[in-house]
């Protein structure tokens, strides 16, 4: 159950000092680490690359583990406990990915997942009572999978329906093509149908993807995504990772251009990283309590290759589109507007490789590493769940 709280203080004061200190440049054998402000807490260690994560009505945290494990993590005992295994495919960047909580978990007790078998990406409905986790029903199969660029996101919108982000299976291309579920994001109700109001007639929301790994919205409904750019397998682009605004039937460009490129009828990414590489995981938004009536906040994204939380400070408006064309989408200022285009960087390099994050019901943070991916320098109690709050 992503929830969409504010961190109040927390993070307008990590704002008024820039960037945050951690007291190491590797906080590896230690159970917590704190800067002026703040402190970071170990609540689970010895995991294997943990992947998707949401929180269930009472407070645990239920997360997946990329070999095919569910557990549920008791916050205040930090007590892990397994409880379901699936038969995945586990390899390179497949496996078992994406978990949402089902906002009326009470009354349905459902889970959701993306994972990848042999022939292919699918999101499976599975059903958790007193504990026990059973497979409810597949909602959607043969999403195109490959050895790399598989999505994998799940998350709950606003009105009620699950989005899922996929990638293009190595398959530039797919991303433009409507019969295709790769290089999407889709969105569809609990049991794997269309809503009515999608607009291509089918589960697809938005196109023209690369690998979309992160999705969140903030008060006003707003949709945003973290995606990865391209790492030379076309044209030798690079780098080039993205926020984006996401708008319902919109092209994204991918594979036609990237960055600050323009082509008719496809949307410029919100923020990207240039030369850079971020490789964004999972993302956020975070209200500032102090610009409320400005409508201010942040997005905050888990960084992978760039081993940090990446902080942008935003100005949001009504995400109300209608009557918009696309070419207006594209030439015209977008209703989001990035006022500070410094990218505050947190906790740079202290825990590795960070895969997702989410918020918690206090307004902290949880996020996770993802050094045990093949790509990292995992130490011995690697891969670890953190939580980063306000002292």
């Amino acid at each position: 159950m992503q929830t969409y709280t504010m961190l109040t203080a927390y993070f307008y004061i990590l704002l008024l000092f820039g960037c945050v200190n951690s007291n190491s440049t590797q906080q590896q054998n230690n159970s917590a680490s704190s800067g002026e402000n703040f402190q970071v807490e170990i609540l689970a260690e010895n995991l294997e690359v943990p992947w998707g994560m949401d929180f269930l009505p009472d407070g645990r945290l239920i997360f997946n583990e990329r070999p095919g494990y569910i557990n549920i993590l008791d916050l205040q005992t930090k007590q892990v406990k397994r409880i379901l295994t699936r038969d995945i495919r586990d390899r390179a960047e497949g496996g078992l990915l994406g978990l949402a909580v089902d906002p009326d978990f009470n009354n349905s007790k459902y889970i959701f997942i993306y994972e990848t078998i042999e022939t292919g990406n699918r999101i499976v409905r599975l059903k958790l009572e007193n504990d026990i986790l059973t497979e409810d029903k597949i909602l959607i199969d043969k999403i195109p999978h490959a050895m790399f660029h598989d999505g994998g996101i799940l998350r709950f919108g606003p009105d009620g329906y699950l989005y899922a982000g996929t990638g293009d299976a190595r398959d530039p291309n797919s991303a433009q093509d409507l019969k295709s579920y790769a290089g999407k994001i889709l969105r569809m109700d609990k049991n794997g149908n269309a809503p009515t109001d999608n607009p291509f007639e089918n589960l697809i929301y938005s196109y023209g993807h690369r690998n979309v790994q992160g999705l969140c919205w903030d008060n006003n409904k707003n949709m945003y995504a973290s995606e990865h750019g391209p790492s030379g397998e076309l044209n030798g682009w690079c780098c080039n990772d993205e926020i984006n605004t996401i708008y319902k039937g919109q092209n994204y460009g991918w594979p036609y251009v990237i960055g600050d490129d323009k082509k008719e009828n496809t949307i410029l990414p919100k923020e990207h990283s240039g030369k850079d590489t971020w490789a964004p995981g999972g993302i956020v938004y975070v209200d500032d309590f102090n610009e409320k009536e400005k409508n201010i906040g942040s997005l905050v994204t888990a960084c992978l290759r760039d081993e940090k939380l990446l902080q942008i400070y935003i100005s949001i408006g009504d995400a109300t589109i209608s009557k918009q064309s696309t070419e207006t989408l594209s030439d015209k200022q977008p209703l989001v507007t990035i006022i500070d285009k410094h990218e505050i960087e947190l906790l740079e390099g202290d825990y590795g490789r960070l895969r997702n994050i989410i918020t918690a019901s206090d307004g902290s943070l949880i996020f996770c590493s993802s050094n045990k991916d093949g790509r990292g320098s995992p130490d011995k109690s690697d891969d670890k769940i953190y939580r980063m709050k306000m002292k």
